[in-house]
């Protein structure tokens, strides 16, 4: 009898902990605001207003994970779309959308297959999606790329 009930505390203390977990890994990051956090979620905050303004449905926003961060994720009629968003305000170091390389990829691709397995949507369809920012925070340009890359093996 005690060794049941021994059993039942420490499965009981396991999913909590494990609520607590998943509850914390999508909390925002803390801290006080740098420069690039700032132009960051000034960038993320365009990107939303501009995927609203063309029909996306927004139902997750920094979405974070142990293994990761999808900056947006929305429904673009019956696809439901994880997408990366990058800013550049000058092309010195490449166009924003080639930062999101194959090790990137395959981070947002980790992501968003657990955030279908926790959300118990298994027969849909997806696409992972980039938004790309140029510019000033004055004066940006822009773009989506949908379906920018496949989900990688």
């Amino acid at each position: 009898m005690k060794f049941l009930v021994r059993f039942n505390i420490r499965s009981l203390v396991s999913r909590l902990a494990t609520r607590f977990r998943e509850r914390s890994e999508s909390l925002p990051v803390s801290g006080p605001p740098t420069a690039n956090r700032w132009k960051g979620d000034s960038a993320e905050l365009a990107a939303y207003h501009f995927l609203r303004r063309n029909g996306y449905r927004i139902v997750a926003r920094k979405y974070r994970r142990r293994s990761g961060e999808i900056d947006l994720i929305g429904w673009d009629g019956d696809i439901l779309a994880f997408i990366e968003v990058k800013f550049r305000t000058c092309l010195e170091h490449g166009r924003p959308e080639e930062a999101v390389n194959w090790r990137k990829q395959k981070q947002i691709s980790r992501v968003a297959k657990e955030y279908r397995t926790i959300h118990k949507l298994y027969d849909i369809n997806y696409r992972f999606d980039i938004v790309s920012i140029q510019g000033s925070p004055e004066n940006r340009a822009v773009q989506i790329m949908k379906d920018a890359f496949k989900e990688p093996l």
